[in-house]
């Protein structure tokens, strides 16, 4: 089981990884604000990907081992960076008001300072699944934190989705593809937030995390090439379209 995820993970990661290099590489060659916008996004995500499994791979969960609190900070502001490069990307084909960037700031602002200031006090153990860790405080608890987290990412994925789609469906050729690959791949990624409550809340079995880990796994895995082909369409994808519309 634990191989298989890893696995998983690690295939994740390199689809994320390629698809930040890419338009990293885009990037370099146009030095416009939108291809710049997206390369930092992408970058971003890749590394939050490629770290998460590398963390999955040193430390086994199962066994009620836990990354160190300096990984946690660390994953927590590359993601919400990189959530606040793909709004700004967006931001380039759809304008916000002032009012809405300034309140993006602030957001990702607090979600950083809250990475530092919240601790874990809850761990997974393998036998009776979410247990508290004792000696630690914080001003809430690490729960309503990790749901606050999650209705924020699932907020943001659910506005990427949803204007990538509504884009797409008034675009056309190869723009029209790309933005609807693209909103679906932020859709699967509000599943996957979606289904991770799941795991936390209504204290779940040992087997129910496991169970629905898988799942989460899964889902966010088919996300990846959608978004891969979407910013990063590969020739024999381009080739079917007659005109050369980019996203970049």
């Amino acid at each position: 089981m634990r191989t298989s995820a890893l696995v998983t993970s690690y295939i994740q990661a390199a689809i994320f990884v390629a698809l930040g290099m890419s338009c990293v590489a885009t990037w370099s060659r146009q030095r416009d604000r939108r291809s710049a916008h997206l390369a930092f996004a992408a970058g971003l995500f890749g590394t939050s990907s490629l770290l998460g499994a590398i963390t999955s791979t040193i430390y086994d969960s199962t066994k009620g081992e836990s990354a160190p609190r300096w990984e946690t900070i660390l994953s927590s502001i590359i993601i919400f960076l990189s959530i606040y490069f793909f709004l700004l990307f967006l931001s380039d084909f759809i304008p916000f008001p002032r009012t809405v960037h300034v309140l993006i700031i602030v957001a990702t602002l607090v979600n950083i300072v809250l990475a530092f200031i919240i601790r874990p006090d809850i761990r997974f153990d393998p036998k009776k699944g979410i247990v508290p860790i004792s000696g630690v405080h914080n001003p809430f608890s690490y729960k309503a934190y990790l749901g606050y987290v999650l209705v924020y990412l699932a907020i943001a994925f659910g506005v990427l989705a949803v204007a990538f789609l509504v884009y797409g469906f008034r675009s056309a050729g190869l723009a029209r593809f790309r933005m609807l690959t693209i909103g679906t791949g932020f859709l699967l990624l509000c599943v996957v937030i979606g289904l991770i409550p799941r795991l936390l809340f209504g204290n779940p079995t040992a087997e129910t995390i496991r169970h629905l880990s898988t799942v989460v796994q899964y889902v966010a895995l088919v996300s990846a090439p959608l978004l891969y082909v979407g910013f990063a369409p590969p020739a024999f994808v381009r080739s079917r379209f007659p005109e050369l519309e980019a996203v970049h």
